[in-house]
C-alpha cells in the first residue's frame, strides 16, 4: 500500500462501518500518517498546541 499499511488491514479499516471521526483516532491512521507528516502539510497539532499553552 502507498502509506505502508498491509492491504488487508487497509481494506478492513476503510470498510469498518465507523465514521471519519472514529477512524481519525484509530491506530491504522496513526500508522499511516504520523504527526510530523501532518504538521509538514501545515495542519495544526492541537494536542501539542494545548500542551504548549498550558505548561506549568
Amino acid at each position: 500500500m502507498q502509506r505502508g499499511l498491509d492491504p488487508g488491514w487497509a481494506w478492513q479499516s476503510a470498510f469498518n462501518g465507523r465514521g471519519p471521526w472514529w477512524n481519525a483516532g484509530a491506530s491504522h491512521m496513526n500508522d499511516a500518517y504520523c504527526t510530523a507528516f501532518l504538521v509538514q502539510l501545515g495542519l495544526l497539532f492541537l494536542i501539542g498546541l494545548h500542551r504548549h499553552v498550558n505548561r506549568a
